[in-house]
């Protein structure tokens, strides 16, 4: 019997290549044959062929924030990555189609459509981008990470990594825990200028009193590391980009982060108490990927428009080991840990109706 074959289109950043790489993991394991589209300049060229996954790149651009000239070209830009898309799908004729949102999608969930091969779409966030909102109205199945973002989707959670889910629950990973707060800053696989400007004052006026692992992103490395070193002698952990992301959610008391839709996801998978300082998007998908948190009392919210040192420093300091327990369990309580096989056993069910 021929194993069952998948093409999952994801692209542009990691809160979109991440889920599509643990679903694809996980139907490899079950015999199912992979192979990825995207683009060459971005996160997932570098990511997808480390697990040994055909990657084919197509060519295009987003258009958000992008040159006048980009925008006039974009219509060609996109019609030949559609036709791009359709000879990849005609020459090696998947099962089905997995579509993980963000640009690169678009022209794949239009050649799935015209090839009248099924396409999945999968939405990460609390408010859909623009591309999985117009591809979603002919989409075979919709699936949704947070209730009340698309029509007609499911609410499956988002795709969160093993190690991940395998990390203790709160009650086990808090007992018996002594000694300064541990803080967990970290602005995304680029880490986030805003934080490696501010954060690192923390140290100077908190002291003793906390202990900070800071993900910086590569190009603010050194300069974070010197403001470490000007306001406090205490021996913080100051990295471009933390590769083993579960020890970094065991070890930590509490994350101080953007709130983007994986991010928020794995914290309530862990259990860890946050403070979310959401990326000023228009329209606010940050700020409502965390907005359950926040009623849930497991989370604090600070708008990018008023966040300072002076601000974090009284936050943390209306915050203890006990009251950081009580938020890390609300947040685990809202957790979804089975996304992964809700996701492909709906790819499957999908396949099997062919």
């Amino acid at each position: 019997m021929n194993s069952k074959k998948i093409i999952i289109i994801a692209g542009g950043s990691g809160g979109h290549v991440f889920p599509g790489l643990t679903i694809a993991k996980y139907l490899i394991k079950k015999g199912w044959d992979v192979h990825w589209i995207g683009t060459k300049n971005k996160i997932e060229s570098e990511i997808v062929p480390k697990y040994n996954i055909k990657i084919h790149f197509i060519k295009i651009q987003g258009l958000r924030n992008t040159s006048l000239k980009n925008l006039i070209f974009s219509p060609i830009n996109i019609l030949n990555s559609y036709f791009q898309v359709r000879k990849i799908i005609k020459n090696w004729i998947p099962d089905v189609i997995l579509g993980m949102g963000g640009y690169v999608s678009g022209p794949g969930g239009l050649a799935a459509w015209s090839c009248k091969i099924p396409f999945i779409l999968h939405e990460q966030n609390k408010i859909a981008g623009i591309t999985n909102k117009l591809l979603s109205r002919f989409s075979t199945k919709n699936m949704q990470a947070f209730s009340g973002t698309l029509l007609n989707a499911e609410v499956v959670g988002n795709p969160i990594r093993e190690n991940i889910i395998n990390i203790p629950p709160p009650v086990e990973r808090f007992k018996n825990r002594k000694g300064p707060l541990r803080i967990l800053i970290i602005g995304g696989s680029q880490g986030a200028s805003i934080f490696n400007q501010v954060l690192p004052k923390i140290s100077f006026f908190l002291k003793e009193k906390v202990i900070i692992w800071h993900q910086s992103g590569n190009n603010d490395l050194e300069i974070t590391r010197k403001k470490y070193q000007k306001y406090s002698s205490y021996k913080h952990i100051i990295t471009s980009f933390i590769e083993n992301i579960s020890e970094a959610y065991a070890w930590a008391d509490i994350i101080i982060s953007r709130s983007g839709a994986l991010t928020v996801s794995e914290i309530t998978v862990v259990g860890l108490g946050a403070i979310f300082i959401p990326y000023p998007h228009k329209d606010k998908q940050q700020y409502l990927n965390a907005e359950d948190l926040k009623k849930n009392g497991a989370a604090k919210i600070i708008e990018q428009s008023i966040f300072s040192t002076k601000l974090i420093i009284k936050t943390l300091n209306s915050l203890n080991r006990d009251k950081l327990y009580i938020m890390a369990k609300k947040a685990y309580s809202l957790g979804i840990r089975n996304a992964t096989s809700k996701i492909s056993k709906i790819i499957h069910d999908v396949s099997s109706k062919i």
